[in-house]
């Protein structure tokens, strides 16, 4: 069925999310024009507050408003952590960023869910983490017990920051478009060690 491949598929992506998330050494804002890329899986922070992610998969139309995610320096710095931690086993080396002359990102990574497959992605990211972005994304998947999800697929997502995030919210909490909330921390198995 079309909706169990576009969910399952949306799992896959918000655990691509997660990963784009890394921390890592601050990358030097305004490089010179003349430097030449460099790379490092330091990878984006977003601005904390309340960000819209529309996603469209294989050159579909987004199907509705998108999601929404709230976002504070605490949920950020976890979503590593998260990544790779995922349900299955999973083994998630820090993805790979080149930061280009033009301001764009290219990144590679591979994730391996065990059971679930392995997923091999790579893309570049568009704009800025303080209003909006685009990352587009070429991802192939084997193993997957959902034979549909196997195979090369493209995705785009669209990012724009709406403002703080509303009262109540948390960083973390992904907001659907029926208003369905679940915390991509807390849907997350605990990872080991003293952090916050």
């Amino acid at each position: 069925m079309r909706v169990s491949i576009a969910a399952a598929m949306m799992g896959v992506a918000l655990s691509a999310l997660a990963a784009c998330s890394k921390p890592g050494p601050a990358a030097a804002p305004g490089a010179p024009g003349g430097e030449a890329p460099s790379a490092s899986t330091a990878a984006p922070h977003r601005k904390p507050g309340l960000w819209r992610q529309v996603m469209s998969m294989d050159g579909t139309a987004p199907a509705g408003p998108g999601m929404q995610v709230c976002v504070d320096e605490a949920s950020e710095a976890k979503m590593s952590a998260v990544a790779q931690r995922m349900p299955g086993g999973a083994h998630c080396p820090p993805a790979q960023f080149t930061h280009n002359l033009d301001g764009s990102m290219t990144f590679s990574d591979s994730c391996d869910t065990g059971a679930k497959g392995k997923a091999v992605t790579t893309g570049v990211i568009k704009g800025d983490f303080n209003s909006g972005y685009t990352e587009q994304m070429d991802m192939q998947y084997s193993g997957s017990p959902v034979a549909a999800i196997n195979g090369e697929h493209k995705m785009t997502i669209t990012a724009t920051w709406l403002g703080p995030c509303a009262p109540g919210q948390k960083g973390g909490d992904l907001i659907l478009p029926n208003g369905t909330t679940r915390n991509l921390l807390d849907a997350q198995p605990a990872t080991t060690g003293g952090g916050n």
